[in-house]
């Protein structure tokens, strides 16, 4: 590899990174918000209709938790791919296995991205056709 490529893939790797900690920060607070839906969710007025009480703010406290989990995937692919990318980079012997553990997570990153973009293009799918059927039934 010519000290372009290899420029390149350490730069990369510095992107991989600041993006990486910005997902980490922003899975931190979807956390933070989810555990106060949780506990405190019976105090927020907004949360309580009359068909669900307070069990509405139990429910997207969940749906927030469950949303950091999925982040935090996005978050520790990009920083393993960044660690080791930058070690290869930086190491004169050039390690291969850094670059391979580098290139392994990046892989990682894009296919976890993709099976969750069409799991969420199916469940969108799915809520227009029962809004669909719903509409129909009820005209």
């Amino acid at each position: 590899m010519d000290t372009l490529q290899k420029s390149y893939l350490v730069e990369t790797a510095r992107w991989q990174k600041v993006l990486g900690v910005l997902m980490a920060i922003g899975t931190g607070i979807i956390a933070v918000v989810g555990i106060i839906f949780l506990i405190f969710g019976n105090a927020i007025p907004a949360t309580q209709t009359a068909e669900f009480g307070s069990i509405g703010s139990r429910i997207v406290g969940v749906v927030y938790l469950l949303m950091a989990v999925l982040y935090y995937f996005f978050a520790h692919y990009l920083l393993r791919s960044a660690k080791y990318l930058k070690a290869w980079g930086l190491s004169e012997a050039e390690n291969e296995s850094d670059l391979t553990e580098g290139l392994k997570s990046t892989k990682s990153y894009f296919k976890y991205s993709g099976i969750l973009s069409l799991v969420s293009i199916g469940l969108v799918l799915v809520v227009i056709i029962v809004a669909a059927i719903a509409a129909i039934v009820a005209a």
